[in-house]
């Protein structure tokens, strides 16, 4: 009888699935910075998000105030899904939210 290989490939799905879904987690968002940075809440700290894919007006820009009341109705308060997808260079966690 022939051996199949899906247990070591099973094995090896999981462990992937494992690795992305540690990158994943859920918390409260108790900040909206700018229309595309957050705080958002994870265990006992806050994390500081920027939204992936998205660019918004900076502070004193025009629409910068309108681009932030946009995104605080969308998650201020919330319970939010945070999938990290990198670091930008001041050390924020830029995700999905």
């Amino acid at each position: 009888m022939k051996r199949f290989a899906l247990p070591a490939t099973l094995l090896l799905l999981l462990t992937v699935l494992q690795a992305v879904a540690a990158d994943t987690w859920t918390g409260r968002c108790i900040g909206v910075i700018d229309g595309d940075t957050i705080r958002v809440l994870r265990g006992t700290g806050p994390v500081k998000i920027r939204l992936h894919g998205i660019d918004c007006p900076e502070r004193r820009q025009p629409f910068s105030s309108r681009a932030r009341q946009f995104t605080s109705g969308l998650v201020f308060g919330k319970s939010v899904t945070v999938e990290r997808v990198d670091t930008d260079t001041h050390g924020r966690t830029v995700a999905r939210v």
